[in-house]
């Protein structure tokens, strides 16, 4: 091969990793089809109605998380906690230790038909020094993983979710009210974005 073809083909192949990196890694995974319409839960920065479910565009409304607690947390945290949390909103999934501070927790997308396993979709815990450190993870896995991929963090605990586009994603934490449970982000092209919502946390 000569010179200028091994530098074309170099040149090719970073071209497409670069490409990659602008997509985000595919999961393979498909969402709910029955997830609710963010639109009634959000609102604009401002307060006011009719947002655009855009990057910056909009914020969780409070009264989505009128029965639950969001008031910061400070103590340290297990994937018991998570779990307790999705308990009381109705769905009991057991965590899956995947190695001493990792977790999977599978979201059940839709009822089970006879002779098919059940379909799934699985969320990544991680199991943080503290909040700091949960806040570095769940960014860097972010911006690793690529635009689309999104999760949650509260205290020592970060949550990473599977690619979708921002408007099932918020609408996947709408319904498991994961955005009274922690502070929602989703990665963009080079950066990630937190959405405000009733948690909050420094």
């Amino acid at each position: 091969m000569t010179y200028l073809a091994e530098r074309s083909v170099l040149l090719s192949l970073a071209l497409a990793l670069g490409g990659l990196g602008c997509v985000g890694l595919e999961a393979g995974i498909d969402y709910p089809s029955d997830l609710p319409s963010p639109d009634e839960h959000v609102a604009t920065p401002e307060g006011e109605a009719d947002p655009s479910i855009s990057l910056n565009g909009f914020v969780i409304k409070d009264e989505v998380c009128k029965e639950v607690d969001t008031r910061p947390v400070t103590q340290r945290l297990g994937p018991e906690d998570f779990a307790r949390f999705l308990e009381t909103q109705g769905l009991k999934i057991e965590p899956q230790k995947a190695r001493d501070n990792l977790y999977w927790f599978d979201f059940p997308t839709g009822e089970k038909k006879e002779g098919e396993p059940q379909q799934f979709l699985r969320l990544r815990l991680a199991v943080l020094d503290d909040h700091f450190a949960a806040t570095r993870d769940l960014q860097e896995s972010l911006l690793d993983h690529g635009p689309g991929w999104w999760g949650v963090r509260r205290s020592n605990l970060a949550v990473l979710a599977p690619k979708t586009g921002l408007s099932e994603s918020v609408a996947f934490a709408l319904k498991h009210k994961l955005v009274c449970w922690g502070m929602f982000a989703y990665s963009g092209t080079d950066d990630v974005y937190g959405v405000p919502g009733p948690y909050t946390e420094l």
